[in-house]
């Protein structure tokens, strides 16, 4: 399972904080919250597209519900081909709340209440294992929400541990691909009819997948269409993408494009773990950079709001990498700052000689890297700030109690 390394709670209210110290899995966290609370929701969602979410539903420490913020036409209906074959087809309503979707084919007679609680069941541990496979996932906890009527009432340990293997597959699958809603496409033609008849025996005729790849569907929807579970579509498709046949757009293309991107040019992975673990929870996407001969090339390329530069680089340090990149007319107005081991004097005046807008010293806190990161982002446009200012609460309501980062 997955490792918490770096945990903050805005504690408020009845909100129980968490002990920092100690290296929890995602699991546990989210049982611990769970358990914290006598009812509400939490929403999970992955930093790298914040307009993806998992809502779990829990009371009196057991989960209820567990369903997607979005998209859950194709969820549903790819959920009730695998589960109750006899529904396939049937049409997911958009207007209904997926519980209230679910509850209302027990009402009329179409499954029985144990098919309902089954299927209940299925549904929960599905939304489940893409929740915890999120690298670093974000939480956010809402009180007092439940679900009506009461069917489903389970542990998180029962729900989880059937379908733990299937939590570190998508795990390892996160990379390429963020989730089941991620949309596949044929990026590189030869290299697909190349290499897809030989990836996996479970992928299907190579004119019926081609044919599906190029109707830009989600991996629920194209899973579906192909009659095939969307894990081992995932699997068969993912050396495919390794090789750059295959590429991967965002369920909704303009949210994951448009966040603000910082780049950080250090050697240090630790350190670029740290500021990675900082920002992208605000709303910033992280470009890390190690090699100061390279960064140039990558920040012409896919320029940033904003550099964070490591002073000591190997081959050009991080001053004479600043002078450099302000020659660049693209780059001239890139705010710079400098990342220094001590923030001396000398370090305060080769920062303003190269240009870079402020020094940070080492070991700083995040939210003095916070500070300086918000100073830089007040020189951007007024519609990427309040774009910027709206990425970490999407969805949000006024019963929203915390951020939480994993």
């Amino acid at each position: 399972m997955l490792p918490v390394d770096w945990l903050h709670l805005d504690r408020q209210e009845a909100m129980t904080a968490f002990d920092t110290s100690v290296k929890k899995s995602t699991t546990e966290t989210l049982r611990d919250l769970i358990h914290d609370s006598p009812s509400g929701r939490v929403i999970i969602r992955d930093p790298q597209d914040l307009s993806i979410g998992w809502r779990i539903y829990f009371s009196q420490g057991q989960v209820n519900f567990a369903e997607s913020t979005v998209g859950s036409q194709e969820r549903l209906s790819y959920l009730l081909q695998r589960c109750t074959p006899a529904l396939d087809g049937y049409p997911v309503q958009e207007s209904l709340s997926d519980y209230s979707f679910l509850s209302q084919l027990w009402r009329a007679d179409y499954i029985t209440q144990d098919q309902f609680k089954d299927l209940l069941t299925a549904v929960t541990q599905e939304a489940l294992v893409h929740a915890l496979a999120i690298p670093h996932a974000q939480y956010q906890f809402e009180s007092n929400v439940q679900v009506e009527p009461l069917v489903l009432e389970s542990s998180l340990w029962d729900l989880v541990l059937p379908v733990e293997q299937t939590v570190n597959q998508w795990t390892l699958l996160s990379t390429e691909i963020q989730s089941p809603f991620a949309r596949p496409y044929i990026a590189d033609g030869e290299t697909f009819v190349e290499y897809a008849d030989y990836v996996s025996d479970s992928l299907p005729h190579i004119e019926q997948l081609t044919h599906a790849l190029g109707q830009n569907q989600c991996l629920y929807h194209l899973a579906h269409t192909l009659g095939v579970k969307v894990g081992d579509l995932a699997v068969s498709l993912h050396p495919l993408i390794k090789l750059g046949a295959l590429g991967m757009h965002p369920y909704h293309m303009g949210e994951v494009l448009t966040r603000p991107r910082v780049a950080c040019i250090n050697q240090s992975k630790l350190t670029q773990r740290y500021v990675t673990q900082v920002l992208e929870p605000s709303g910033y996407d992280v470009m890390r950079l190690s090699d100061s001969i390279r960064a140039l090339p990558a920040l012409l390329k896919r320029p940033p709001v904003l550099a964070l530069v490591e002073s000591e680089l190997p081959h050009l340090d991080g001053y004479q990498l600043c002078r450099m990149v302000h020659r660049r007319e693209s780059l001239r107005s890139l705010p710079v700052i400098i990342m220094a081991p001590k923030r001396g004097m000398c370090d305060l005046i080769r920062t303003r000689l190269s240009g870079a807008m402020a020094c940070l010293g080492k070991p700083f806190h995040h939210q003095e890297l916070l500070a300086l990161v918000q100073q830089a982002a007040a020189t951007l446009p007024l519609e990427q700030q309040q774009q910027l200012h709206a990425l970490p609460m999407i969805e949000a309501q006024a019963r929203s109690k915390a951020l939480i980062q994993a």
